[in-house]
């Protein structure tokens, strides 16, 4: 409506010499009038809400991949049953056990460890683990031997697959997850952290590439 007002006005001030001068004047300011009204209506404007983060799906995301691994497990161990049965836990270890904290300094980010394959004749293919985070707080400053360990931590999970050849040893990183809607770390450390990792599981496949040394009874 204000913009054929505007023309109707620098019409009149076009055609008519005694309305030029009135006529222009109000045209240039009906016309700062509308972008003065254009720039008020696009500030006052509401901005578009962020997209919210579904962590119904994030979760779904992880309960997938753990899902394709249960059944590249389970195929593979139709495939070569013996797998399980070649690495004996006692001959799969980890050390150099530290954590990593991220943002907080409380807050631990990942478990970093090294992977031995203490076998003399397979090579580790797959393994799961059992994680336990303990927070050890002294009851009295400076006495460590007043601590109190409390699991405020633990996880059983499958490894990301990984090769250890026999009598190696390789580096993993195990992440420690935050909480799926607040992205906060899901337990802090108040005093001093102490980490147990062991072996719940163990695969030594057989694959074209590398394949595993014949089993002894296999020449029986």
């Amino acid at each position: 409506m204000v913009w054929i007002i505007a023309a109707i006005v620098l019409l009149l001030a076009l055609l008519t010499p005694r309305f030029r001068k009135f006529g222009l004047a109000l045209a240039g300011a009906t016309i700062v009038i509308i972008v003065a009204l254009i720039l008020l209506n696009e500030r006052n404007k509401p901005n578009p809400a962020p997209a919210a983060v579904d962590s119904n799906a994030k979760s779904g995301t992880h309960a997938r991949v753990r899902d394709l691994d249960d059944y590249r497990i389970e195929r593979q161990d139709k495939e070569d049953p013996e797998a399980k049965s070649r690495i004996s836990l006692s001959e799969v270890r980890f050390g150099q056990i530290k954590p990593t904290f991220g943002p907080q300094a409380n807050a631990i980010q990942s478990i970093q460890a090294r992977l031995y394959n203490d076998s003399k004749r397979f090579s580790l293919t797959d393994y799961a683990y059992y994680l336990v985070v303990q927070d050890c707080v002294e009851t009295k400053p400076r006495d460590p031997s007043t601590a109190q360990c409390t699991t405020v931590y633990d996880q059983r999970q499958r490894g990301t697959p990984v090769a250890v050849p026999p009598s190696q040893a390789r580096d993993i990183t195990i992440s420690i997850p935050v909480d799926s809607r607040t992205f906060a770390p899901t337990f802090t450390i108040l005093g001093e952290a102490r980490i147990e990792l062991t072996a719940t599981d163990t695969r030594a496949y057989r694959s074209p590439e590398q394949p595993q040394p014949a089993d002894a009874s296999a020449g029986s």
